[in-house]
């Protein structure tokens, strides 16, 4: 490929310098900082602790699926159905990561909340009332991965129904796309 003197000696400077990747974040208060990206490295969340800060209100996109993560609008009560669906601007698939590690449900106002009676591989989850139960603290992982914190976890959307209205379940964490959520 042949560049120009002016564009050689551009590329030959973007290499020799080593650049500040700027990433744009959430504050507590809900405004737009910047913050450098050794910081945003260091602030990634462990398996252990759920996240702490609240996050903007936001689709979470299945990358196996092309789908998002939807809370049925029939089922919205305790116990409604979370699945994936086409994504779109409804509210039902409109999510905010709380301090507290849950994740709300803006449309229905209940959190994503894995089943303590089925909490093993292929185990339900759905919408349930806010609380300080720890079957509701999930943990956004480095790799787009949920992590429920009490069954030890990923949420994982089955790969035998990956349609509208497919299976959203939990399953052990692997190096899976159909666990990969951005």
């Amino acid at each position: 490929m042949l560049y120009s003197s002016s564009t050689r000696t551009r590329l030959t400077r973007m290499r020799r310098s080593t650049a500040l990747v700027l990433l744009p974040t959430i504050t507590m208060l809900g405004g737009l900082s910047s913050v450098s990206s050794a910081s945003a490295a260091s602030s990634v969340v462990s398996a252990e602790q759920p996240a702490k800060a609240t996050q903007a209100v936001r689709h979470f996109y299945n990358v196996r699926f092309q789908r998002c993560l939807d809370a049925d609008t029939n089922t919205g009560g305790n116990g409604g159905k979370v699945q994936l669906w086409d994504c779109g601007p409804w509210n039902q698939q409109d999510w905010e990561v709380r301090p507290d590690g849950s994740i709300y449900n803006m449309r229905f106002q209940r959190c994503l909340d894995a089943d303590t009676n089925t909490g093993g591989n292929g185990g339900i989850v759905q919408l349930w009332d806010c609380g300080p139960w720890n079957q509701q603290w999930w943990v956004i992982r480095a790799d787009g991965s949920l992590y429920n914190v009490r069954f030890q976890r990923c949420l994982d959307a089955d790969t035998n129904t990956g349609g509208n209205g497919g299976k959203v379940q939990l399953w052990d964490c692997g190096p899976w796309n159909q666990q990969w959520w951005q």
